[in-house]
């Protein structure tokens, strides 16, 4: 229970001796005498000469007459001794001259003399202060008579008056001492010594030395030397004994040092160790050597393990220096040191090596393992171990044994790092160090660790690690170790430990792809042929374990290596292929590439393995990636004779059926793979037992009719290879046989694989197998012409029919490359066509085809040969005249069906749609198109027509003869459309989509009347699908299986229907442009077309408007145009993202077909982009534009427009102008604006799109540029709204040319300007910008707010789900469309409201414009190129901006973040200060600028910064507003409260200023501020705004370094002491507020102080706070109190003691922040600062002990905070 407060008098009561004069009063009778009367009058009017000090003479002078003055009257006690020990402090001042110093030191000495004992021992804190830094400084001359003076009027002061000051006194001393040459040195060391035995307590002595070196970097070096001669060895302490008996035993001198704590020894030896100078560094490893030696038993026993580790790692760091002196000192160290005659061994039974595994080994592998631990992203720290490790491998004793230790926490370290590194430089850098350290050590050591990581660890993530990041490629790594490693990778997956097997399977192939295959031999010459893995791994182990003497012979020879790698892998190779493990195959290829490596190794054969590869048959389901790794196991197995015939014939005939299984699957998936894996067999095989296979396979396609798509595949991926015949000539004939089959279902399957011939550009393969083919007939080759009963003709007839089939049936494409593909010769084949005569001619195959029709026509039978050769004969000639007439003609065979015929089939079909019969479809659609062409296609010829202006060419028209019958012209049924969609939406027809979607393009000449109606449905239709193929491939390609793939996930569909959409916008476009230009020159109306007199009412409008039907038409065009765009640009960006990978990783066994697919798609769907953007520019870059609010197009553009800025920039343009000034262009170049875009979004895109632009491309657009620019400037009305973003347009295109050659034609940089000058003017000449609006948000602001001008509702934008043209078309100005029964017109542009004049322009707002100026001012320069005009735009944004933001009434909130960005960059501008300093100079004397929000700080930091940087003047002008009073102030009555006010607000801006500043900015200025500061607080009323001038002292400390400081910490003390003392005598329940705050104040500042912790002002800590180790462990006996201290008894609160320090706190990462107690604190009363008073003695100590460092960024914060109070 805490007791209660006692009065003041009860407490001073038992404080004895008192330190400080609380009330100091003078004796009454004293008073009453005259001569005292005079005595203090003379010393007052001395001490009043001070204040005209102007030279350092007049402080001689001065001080002269002061002593004179004390010496006019004998007395124990001096008048205003406080305001004389400060003046004599001040003379003291280090810039004064040397005589000054003597003449203060005379009157020192006169002082203390007359003084006495007695009072100077009472007057201690007022007297001593201000000679106690003379020595840091003192010149030779002035050094002996302050020594004189320390040793006759200090040191015989009671030692226990002295107490408070040692460590104070050590700080002084000290400097004395660090130059041992010095001719003061002697006498310093003996007066330290002397007031060392006159305090009479070493200990307490020495821990305050620890605490100078710990915390006062400049007097280390005479810490050092006086530690050399004066520190107590405590090497001969026994290391043996317990902490309690060691400290019953040791001598008086070492126990001083080691208690209480010897942590404090401890950190002040690393602290030492640890310094900038190198002469202290070795001073203090000197004084380890010879003192401190590991092996005493005080450094082992009696100091806390974690602090020997501290001191290890301080002592270690030293090899960083890369100093030999210091070097040699720490092994000497480490090792113990070297025996000699003179000096024995210490422990002469111990080697060095010893001795430092015994004493130095675990401290310096824990404290290396504690800095690797290190989370800190700072690269230099995180490498710093790294460094430290690889110098301490110079000495193998020391480096030799921490690398077990200290090896894979590196490596784990600098895995953690690539995470946590921000940058990858800062990761290569660590690495780099990580690297050296990896290089250094031997490979033993190294694989030692692997060893254990994969054996007892089972760490295979870390070895896969070091293995990629670091070099193992050394050769002994690569031939000894690493194949042991490999070998022990195989055990542990064989005894089934728990791994993870992913990773294995990457290990295990990393190691096996660097050893080489010098480290392997064949395995005939193995010494082992059973397999045992205890023995493998104990020979192993014992390799790596033997002694450093022993042999490094290698445990197996590379024989029995390779033995035991093949033995190891097969067997798992077969366990796995049996149970189709999905590493399987990886494993597989693993073996193949250890039977690669294997020199000599012709025969090798594995029962078990063979045996498991005949296991995979057909009928099991084999993932692919294990068939993947079989198939190339079963080519080295065959090339290695390791199979029979017959098995090699079994193995070979299941490996192609399974593949082939693999190729059937429709959604390309493992093709790629799949190929390259048989023809890789066949490369091995080199014969044709693969192509006989895959014939059995295609022959039994009849029942199974995929495998003709299986085929397909095959083919495409194939035809690459130079032997491309060895395996696909058979099939390929067998493939082609179908085509004479019409009921057969691999029929359909081979005309698709022909127009893919026709695409892929592969006839010329084709036509060479069957070029082959036939020269090969024996006939001819004979000179005459005339067949034998031996000549095979039905051969021969039989390619004639292939050929005919293939032109007959194929695309007409496939005729036309005919004629075009040139027919391969060689040599050979060349000397063959000349001998038969075939050589002359067409070079091409149609050529060659006909000169060998042409021969075949000219061979005769001879008169006896037998009839079934007539008929051979026969057959042969009819069937070369068919093929000749496809090759000259090649015509449709047309059908002529009824009516009934089409309807019937228009039935069948949609039966067949929902009874999936596909492949029924195909021929019923073959028969309907033939139907539908006869019927109609004479009608349709004219409407079948290509525009000229078409990007994509249709099909030809078609020349039929319309099939009429008696009852008149004829027209399909109204369900053939739904029926068609129907067709295309099921997702079972995928297989057959290419027929559905061939068959919609050859009969859109049929419905040209119809078009427009059925275009949204159909183009909706199409997308939709699209969308769902290409989501599910999608999702096939991101899936691991290879099985249970979605049968509906074709890319053959998905690229069908992606031509078919293609087709359909070109048609409709085309149709389009017939139409308008039908509207331009009319002609006669032409016969009732399509739907036209059957349905022609189903289609009329249900409530016709006034309205052009053309204008309805293109709407119809463009809105379809608007989805083709939209998804298609989703499959091209996908493509894009795939190319980055950026997304959608996908299954890595099937990672080439991915590849494969995502680039055809991406390249299909970038086609029919460019066609539609060809076709439709200006419309598809809107949609384009509408895309990019979502995502980035630019990249899309570039690739549209050819990276031609020229064919797009036009267009940006011609959209804004539709939308804003429409009359400067004609009507066909408006936009018929059917997005939803804005002209403010439009310029924005505009802004956006020039920024992406190289520089060199403004040349190709500045006309049209310069014409937008002129037209806003033409028309500001109109462009008003917009006009931020075009200045912003302007800025980036001036800065863009400005690095162009075509930039420096001046004339055009000036017309420019002058526009740009213009519309700056005119942006802001309508308003001043008060920042007080609320502006629309923008893309300058936030690109998640929506313009507040547009109209449209985001709810309502179409997405890619619903395509624009069906939210049209379901929105409610439109009536709903029925695709099941009819297709309404869509209404017109008028009737949707999407006319740009029907809403008013939205206004600009104000911070919108300021977020453009912060945008444009820092390109001012490159823009307007002239200084003048930058300077006249700098005046326009000042006068217009920044000046009424500033001087609003609203001042500071209309200074808005906007504001204060133009204001920032503005002042950035060279010589622009006219335009802004006027306003900021106001603002900041502005009585509201402390009030603005904490927001806005920030910036105006940067502001201010500029406004004192550019003007030197500001500084002074601050320090002169604060004075103690001016002209019209009333001296004798105080300040007024508003001068007052006025007088505070300048001391925030000056403090302001000075926070705003770099360190030292204002170090001109600095006396000045602190004289005046002086000045300030010494007038008469000073309580008002002495907290000001606290806070405006913290300022300039944190601001100013340390070395400039120690002239004014007088002033600092001397305040604070003065206002601390102040609060003694008076009742802290009564106190006004001011001095409550100015209490608080000089808390903070007395806080802040200790935070920072300067040098110079440790020599006061004692006046405050118990700055030795008595915080922590206070004295029993009576002591003296430091005023903190006796405040806390004061006020009723304890001082507390009890110290929290955990010696194990210090770590050697993360250092302490030294953090303000006060942060964040306010105070309502004395009563709160209890706890800061109570505490600050302990904390202080505590910051000391753990090594602390200063939270600035925590002092800099409370700073602003009271600032802005």
């Amino acid at each position: 229970m805490a007791p209660s407060a006692p009065s003041t008098s009860s407490i001073l009561q038992t404080i004895s001796p008192l330190p400080f004069i609380l009330s100091k009063s003078e004796d009454s009778a004293r008073k009453k005498d005259p001569k005292y009367k005079r005595y203090a009058a003379n010393i007052d009017r001395a001490l009043a000469l001070f204040e005209s000090v102007e030279e350092w003479a007049d402080y001689i002078s001065f001080l002269g007459k002061l002593l004179r003055a004390l010496q006019s009257h004998t007395a124990e006690q001096v008048p205003y001794s406080p305001i004389i020990a400060n003046r004599l402090a001040q003379s003291l001042h280090p810039n004064l001259p040397s005589g000054v110093h003597q003449k203060a030191l005379e009157l020192y000495g006169y002082i203390f003399s007359m003084l006495g004992k007695d009072e100077l021992a009472r007057e201690l804190n007022i007297w001593i202060p201000g000679l106690l830094p003379l020595m840091a400084y003192a010149s030779i001359n002035v050094k002996p008579h302050l020594i004189h003076i320390l040793e006759t009027c200090i040191l015989p002061l009671p030692a226990e008056s002295l107490r408070p000051i040692v460590r104070p006194l050590i700080l002084s001393l000290l400097p004395g001492i660090d130059d041992e040459t010095s001719e003061s040195f002697n006498a310093v060391l003996t007066l330290i010594d002397s007031f060392r035995a006159h305090i009479g307590d070493d200990q307490y002595f020495w821990q305050c030395f620890f605490l100078v070196v710990l915390s006062s970097a400049d007097r280390r070096l005479g810490a050092a030397i006086y530690a050399a001669r004066r520190f107590p060895s405590i090497n001969t302490v026994p290391s043996d004994k317990t902490k309690d008996e060691l400290l019953q035993i040791i001598s008086d001198d070492v126990k001083a040092i080691v208690t209480p704590e010897p942590g404090l020894l401890v950190r002040a030896l690393g602290k030492g160790l640890e310094d900038d100078q190198v002469l202290v560094q070795r001073g203090f490893l000197e004084l380890l050597v010879r003192n401190v030696q590991l092996q005493s038993g005080a450094v082992q026993t009696l100091v806390a393990p974690h602090d020997l580790m501290l001191l290890m790692m301080s002592a270690s760091s030293v090899v960083l220096r890369r100093d030999m002196s210091l070097n040699r000192r720490l092994w000497t160290w480490l090792l113990g040191p070297e025996p000699s005659p003179d000096h024995p061994a210490t422990t002469p039974h111990l080697s060095r090596s010893e001795y430092f595994q015994k004493f130095g080994i675990t401290p310096l592998v824990n404290g290396l393992n504690e800095l690797i631990a290190s989370t800190s992203p700072d690269p230099v720290a995180r490498a710093k171990p790294y460094r430290i490790a690889l110098s301490l491998m110079d000495r193998w004793e020391v480096g030799g044994v921490i690398i077990p230790g200290v090896l894979l926490p590196i490596v784990r370290s600098v895995r953690r790092y690539r995470t946590e590194a921000k940058t990858d430089a800062d990761y290569q850098e660590v690495l780099r160090s990580a690297s050296a350290f990896f290089d250094g050590v031997e490979a033993g050591s190294i694989w030692l660790d692997g060893f254990l990581l994969v054996n007892r660890d089972h760490d295979l993530d870390l070895l896969l690690f070091i293995m990629k990041t670091f070099n193992v490629r050394e050769e002994e790594m690569v031939i000894v170790h690493l194949p042991l490693i490999l070998i022990s990778l195989f055990i542990i997956r064989k005894r089934g430990v728990e791994v993870d097997k992913k990773v294995w399977l990457e290990l295990a192939s990393e190691v096996l792809s660097v050893i080489p295959a010098r480290a392997l031999l064949p395995t005939e010459k193995s010494e082992l042929s059973t397999f045992n893995s205890d023995e493998i791994v104990a020979k192993i182990s014992q390799f790596y374990n033997r002694s450093p003497d022993d042999p490094s012979t290698p445990p197996f020879l590379p024989a029995t290596i390779s033995w035991l790698l093949l033995t190891a892998t097969a067997e798992l190779c077969t366990s796995t292929l049996k149970e189709l493990d999905p590493d399987a195959g990886d494993i597989c290829i693993m073996l193949v590439n250890l039977l690669a490596k294997i020199p000599g190794e012709k025969t090798w054969r594995n029962e078990d393995l063979v045996a498991a590869l005949l296991s995979l048959k057909p009928g099991i389901q084999v993932p692919f990636k294990v068939l993947y790794g079989a198939t190339r196991l079963l080519g080295i197995v065959i090339e290695r004779n390791g199979m029979e015939r017959q098995e090699i014939d079994i193995s070979i005939r299941n490996f192609t059926e399974l593949h082939w299984g693999y190729l059937s699957q429709p959604t390309g998936k493992f093709h790629v793979e799949s190929v390259t894996s048989l023809w890789d067999l066949q490369s091995k095989c080199k014969d044709h037992k693969i192509e006989a296979a895959i014939s059995n396979l295609v022959a039994d396609a009849h029942a199974h009719p995929n495998s003709g798509y299986a085929f397909i595949n095959l083919w495409a991926h194939s035809v690459d290879y130079a032997n491309f015949e060895a395996i696909l000539t058979r099939p390929l004939l067998l493939m082609l046989d179908s085509l004479e089959d019409k009921y057969s279902p691999l029929r359909s399957v081979s005309l698709a694989w022909l127009d893919m011939l026709a695409a892929t550009s592969t006839t010329n393969r084709l036509y060479g197998i069957l070029v082959s083919r036939i020269l090969k007939l024996p006939f001819l080759r004979r000179q005459v012409y005339s067949f034998g009963e031996d000549d095979d003709l039905e051969l021969f007839l039989y390619y004639l029919k292939t050929l005919t089939n293939i032109l007959d049936m194929g695309p007409p494409s496939l005729c036309a490359s005919l004629a075009t593909d040139m027919i391969s010769v060689d040599a050979s084949r060349s000397n063959l066509l000349q001998h038969i005569g075939l050589e002359d001619g067409d070079p091409s195959y149609r050529g060659f085809f006909i000169r060998v029709i042409l021969r075949t026509l000219k061979y005769d039978i001879p008169p006896d040969s037998s009839p079934q050769l007539q008929e051979s004969l026969s057959k042969v000639l009819r069937g070369a005249l068919q093929l000749l007439d496809v090759i000259l003609t090649n015509p449709d065979r047309p059908m002529r069906p009824e009516l009934a015929v089409e309807q019937a089939l228009t039935s069948r079909l949609s039966s067949s749609t929902f009874k999936n019969d596909i492949y029924t479809q195909t021929l019923i659609l073959d028969v309907l198109f033939r139907t539908l062409k006869v019927n109609y296609g004479s009608s349709r010829t004219d409407n079948s027509k290509v525009h000229p202006d078409s990007v994509i060419k249709l099909r030809e028209s078609l020349d039929v003869t319309p099939a009429v019958d008696g009852q008149g012209s004829r027209s399909p049924t109204s369900s053939l459309i739904q029926c068609v969609i129907e067709g295309l939406s099921t997702d079972e027809n995928q297989p057959v989509l290419d027929s559905w979607v061939k068959f919609l393009i050859d009969c859109l000449p049929f419905f040209s009347d119809v078009l427009f109606q059925i275009l949204i449905p159909m183009v909706e239709c199409f997308c939709t699908q699209i969308k769902t193929d290409f989501e599910d491939l999608k999702v096939v390609y991101s899936s691991k299986s290879s099985s249970g793939v979605k049968i509906g996930a074709s890319e053959g569909a998905l690229f069908a229907l992606m031509h078919g959409l293609e087709h359909l916008m070109v048609a409709a476009h085309d149709k389009l442009l017939d139409e308008e230009q039908k509207t331009i020159n009319p002609k006669t109306p032409s016969e009732p077309g399509f739907f036209g007199t059957v349905i022609s009412g189903v289609f009329s409008v249900e409530s016709p408007q006034a309205r052009s039907a053309a204008a309805n038409n293109r709407l119809t065009v463009l809105l379809c145009f608007q989805d083709c765009i939209r998804i298609n640009h989703s499959i091209w960006l996908w493509g894009e993202e795939i190319a980055k990978g950026a997304k959608n990783k996908p299954d890595s066994a099937s990672h080439e077909s991915f590849m494969y697919i995502s680039s055809r798609m991406k390249y299909r769907a970038r086609r029919i982009l460019e066609r539609l953007y060809l076709s439709e520019t200006l419309e598809s870059l809107e949609t384009l534009v509408d895309i990019h609010k979502q995502y980035p197009v630019f990249k899309l553009l570039h690739v549209l427009d050819g990276s031609r800025p020229k064919l797009t920039f036009p267009f940006v343009l011609n959209a804004i102008y539709s939308r804003i000034n429409p009359m400067v262009l004609e009507q066909s170049y408006r936009s018929t604006l059917t997005t939803d875009l804005t002209d403010y979004q439009l310029v924005e895109f505009l802004v956006d799109y020039v920024s992406s632009l190289d520089n060199d491309a403004i040349e190709e657009i500045w006309m049209d540029c310069m014409t937008f620019v002129k037209d806003v400037q033409a028309n500001i009305s109109l462009y008003r709204h917009v006009l931020p973003n075009v200045l912003v347009f302007i800025s980036i295109i001036g800065s863009k040319v400005d690095s162009t050659n075509f930039g420096e034609q001046r004339r055009l940089r000036k017309e420019l300007a002058d526009v740009f000058l213009k519309l700056l003017n005119s942006s802001v000449a309508s308003r001043q910008v008060t920042g007080l609006a609320s502006p629309e948000p923008s893309a300058l602001s936030s690109v998640a707010e929506k313009d507040k001008y547009v109209d449209s509702d985001e709810s309502q934008a179409p997405s890619l789900a619903q395509s624009t043209a069906t939210t049209l078309v379901h929105s409610d100005s439109v009536q709903t469309l029925r695709t099941a029964s009819s297709f309404q017109a869509l209404p017109s542009l008028a009737t949707i409201g999407l006319d740009s004049g029907s809403s008013s322009k939205p206004k600009v707002s104000q911070e919108e414009l300021c977020r453009a100026l912060a945008i444009i001012v820092p390109n001012l320069q490159k823009v307007l190129l002239e200084s003048d005009r930058v300077a006249v735009a700098c005046t326009i944004i000042g006068a217009s901006v920044i000046t009424p933001a500033l001087k609003s009434k609203g001042f500071p909130a209309s200074a808005s973040a906007p504001v204060l960005e133009v204001l920032y960059q503005t002042s950035r501008v060279p010589n622009s200060q006219k335009a802004w300093k006027t306003s900021v100079t106001d603002a900041y004397y502005d009585s509201k600028f402390f009030t603005m929000s904490e927001a806005l700080r920030p910036r105006w930091r940067d502001v201010i910064k500029q406004w004192l940087g550019n003007d030197k003047e500001r500084i002074p002008d601050l320090i002169s507003r604060v004075s103690a009073h001016s002209s019209t102030t009333n001296v004798v009555f105080g300040w007024s409260d508003q001068e007052s006010i006025a007088r505070r607000l300048n001391l925030r801006r000056l403090a302001f200023a000075f926070m705003c500043g770099e360190t030292d900015q204002f170090l001109v200025n600095l006396k000045e501020t602190l004289d005046k500061l002086s000045e300030l607080v010494s007038s008469s009323v000073t309580e008002s705004i002495r907290s000001d001038v606290f806070l405006c002292l913290r300022a300039i400390i944190l601001r100013t370094s340390p070395v400039h400081l120690p002239p004014y910490w007088t002033f600092i003390y001397t305040e604070l002491t003065s206002i601390f003392t102040a609060l003694t005598n008076e009742d802290p329940n009564t106190l006004r507020e001011n001095k409550l705050q100015n209490i608080f104040a000089a808390a903070k500042l007395l806080d802040s102080i200790l935070v920072l912790g300067p040098e110079e002002f440790q020599l006061h800590y004692w006046l405050f706070i118990k700055d030795s180790l008595e915080a922590a462990f206070p004295r029993l006996e009576t002591s003296p109190l430091p005023l903190i201290d006796r405040l806390s008894l004061l006020m009723g609160t304890p001082m507390e003691t009890t110290s929290s320090i955990d010696p194990a706190s210090t770590s050697l990462t993360q250092k302490v922040k030294r953090t303000p107690m006060l942060r964040g604190q306010t105070l309502s009363g004395v009563s709160e600062l209890k706890q800061f008073f109570s505490k600050l003695s302990i904390t202080t100590y505590e910051w000391d002990f753990n090594l602390g460092e200063p939270d600035i960024e925590a002092l800099e914060e409370e700073v602003y905070a009271d600032i802005f109070m």
